[in-house]
């Protein structure tokens, strides 16, 4: 009787040793998912922060480049008639106002959170595209 009391008492500390040495591998097993997780989550962030630097650089040479074409048309406006040159004046004004608002658009991009900026984007993807077709309207009307 004693014989069969030791071995349900070591068949019971067998089970209880195999489920404690289960439940360690599913919590090192859910660290590991959890560390994976948090991993992931950082790297998107990081992803998510570099596209967006490399966005504002790139929107940031574009309107450079656009300011640098305005200035040049508006120095060869002295070469125009009385008439195309009053012209040229009021599309350079509207050019310069659109400009304007293309700053604005690209300054809320720079400040918006990695979360918000490609809400912002869009906008100033539009506003550089507007730009950019009342800049080659003028100069097309400027030949």
């Amino acid at each position: 009787m004693k014989m069969k009391r030791n071995a349900v008492i070591i068949g019971l500390a067998c089970v209880f040793a195999a489920n404690g040495a289960a439940l360690r591998a599913q919590s090192t097993s859910g660290e590991k998912v959890k560390n994976d997780v948090k991993q992931t989550v950082n790297d998107v962030k990081t992803d998510v922060g570099e596209k967006k630097a490399e966005y504002e650089k790139w929107a940031k040479a574009q309107l450079d480049d656009l300011d640098a074409k305005i200035d040049q048309l508006s120095k060869k406006m002295s070469d125009l008639s009385k008439e195309g040159n009053t012209k040229a004046r009021a599309q350079v004004k509207e050019l310069k106002k659109k400009r304007k608002t293309a700053g604005k658009k690209f300054e809320k991009m720079k400040a918006a959170s990695k979360k918000e900026w490609e809400a912002f984007r869009v906008d100033v993807n539009d506003a550089v595209s507007d730009l950019k077709k009342a800049y080659e309207n003028l100069k097309a009307d400027m030949k």
